[in-house]
């Protein structure tokens, strides 16, 4: 249950966001997508203090709580992730050039910070610090079904964050529509993600077939993606219809594997891992989303540039307009009618091989979720009542605080 309820949510949550996105730009500003998480992330604060047992929010009081978190693991997973992203995003989109001391100093610092995070998981795990508690605890990585989950979650994100992105841009490129109208074509994906994940819940709830489940949705994924690979190539309206079919055949594929990932996690990770567990595959999924954008940018630009750059025969973009292309395809319409028409013809060649890629990503998915495979699973419902029972018991800080107090009434005693 708690699998289907996270893919739900999770599926909700990236496709209505580039369509709410779609409806605050075209009906207030676009400075209103950043402002609407300010009331929306108090409110999830609130709801999460209040609803939070309170026999489980006393271990977290005061300087106990604040000993037990990882700061430097945080700050260098902060670190390494922001520059990792920022230098591909911005060295696709022509900002700085790949050779610039600005990216290479942040791929650089990107990769020390990953080692570094490595070196400074491993001395938790091995060293005597028992207070502090690792943000990813390196017992996780030496499992294979839930190292075979996070290598799925990351690419099943690539391929899926930057699908919410692109059908929606594609749309308005090709075809003219508005920012909330192209958001709507999402629905059909959102919906079968939604039912996936959903269905996932109910086939693994009395034999554990995650597995099955996980390697059921990659499948999918490939199919779904290789139905709108062929038709990527069309500029005709009246194919929406097949292409939105086919985006919610991936995204059955995809809510399976989410839900089903989720599942895995709980399965594999003992009770004091399992918040980190579980934190890991959020992260992983969006940092696999962010580098697929990256990788979208890169392919697009590096077709423009290559069709209709100066070098060319058609190269009679000036360099201001090329520079706005490159940041954003939306440009276009800035463009008189003749030179869209050879931007779009660029737009859906790089699509068309964008969606290659993800096609190709996918499968190399359906491989990694093999590696998820047991013959004698453990039942989810029995690991999941097992976390709960584990969690009604009083924790090692309460255990200690009340071990000190025995202690103090026998010496005044």
């Amino acid at each position: 249950m708690v699998g289907a309820l996270v893919g739900i949510t999770l599926s909700i949550s990236y496709v209505l966001g580039p369509l709410l996105g779609g409806g605050i730009s075209a009906g207030w500003t676009w400075r209103g997508i950043f402002w609407i998480n300010v009331p929306c992330g108090a409110l999830a604060l609130i709801g999460i203090y209040s609803l939070w047992p309170d026999d489980r929010r006393q271990q977290y009081e005061g300087w106990t709580g604040i000993r037990k978190i990882d700061f430097l693991g945080n700050f260098l997973l902060i670190v390494a992730s922001i520059l990792l992203v920022f230098g591909v995003q911005e060295a696709g989109s022509y900002v700085w050039k790949w050779s610039s001391p600005v990216i290479i100093w942040s791929l650089v610092i990107a990769g020390l910070s990953w080692i570094l995070l490595g070196v400074w998981e491993t001395y938790l795990f091995y060293g005597r610090n028992h207070h502090i508690q690792p943000i990813f605890p390196v017992r996780l990585a030496t499992g294979r079904v839930y190292l075979s989950t996070i290598i799925v979650t990351f690419l099943t994100g690539l391929v899926y964050i930057s699908l919410v992105i692109k059908i929606p841009e594609r749309f308005q490129v090709i075809y003219g529509d508005s920012a909330l109208r192209a958001g709507i074509h999402l629905l059909p994906m959102l919906g079968s993600c939604a039912f996936g994940s959903t269905l996932a819940g109910s086939i693994s709830k009395k034999r554990n077939l995650t597995s099955h489940t996980l390697a059921a949705g990659n499948s999918l994924q490939v199919i779904g993606l290789g139905l709108v690979y062929g038709f990527s190539h069309t500029t005709e309206r009246g194919d929406i219809r097949y292409i939105l079919g086919f985006t919610a055949i991936y995204g059955f594929g995809v809510g399976l594997c989410f839900a089903a990932c989720t599942m895995i996690a709980a399965i594999e990770a003992r009770h004091g891992d399992l918040a980190a567990a579980q934190g890991a595959v959020a992260q992983v999924r969006v940092l696999g989303g962010s580098l697929g954008l990256g990788i979208c940018t890169i392919i697009f630009n590096d077709i423009l540039q290559r069709s209709l750059g100066p070098a060319t025969e058609a190269g009679r973009f000036p360099a201001t307009v090329l520079d706005q292309l490159h940041r954003s395809p939306l440009a276009v319409f800035m463009l008189p009618p003749e030179q869209q028409a050879l931007v779009k013809t660029v737009y859906s060649d790089a699509f068309r091989f964008q969606m290659l890629l993800m096609v190709a990503v996918a499968a190399v998915a359906v491989l990694a979720s093999l590696g998820t495979y047991r013959s004698k699973p453990p039942a989810v419902v029995d690991t999941m009542i097992h976390h709960k029972e584990l969690a009604a018991r009083p924790s090692d800080t309460e255990l200690e605080s009340a071990s000190s107090v025995r202690s103090l009434v026998r010496g005044v005693s």
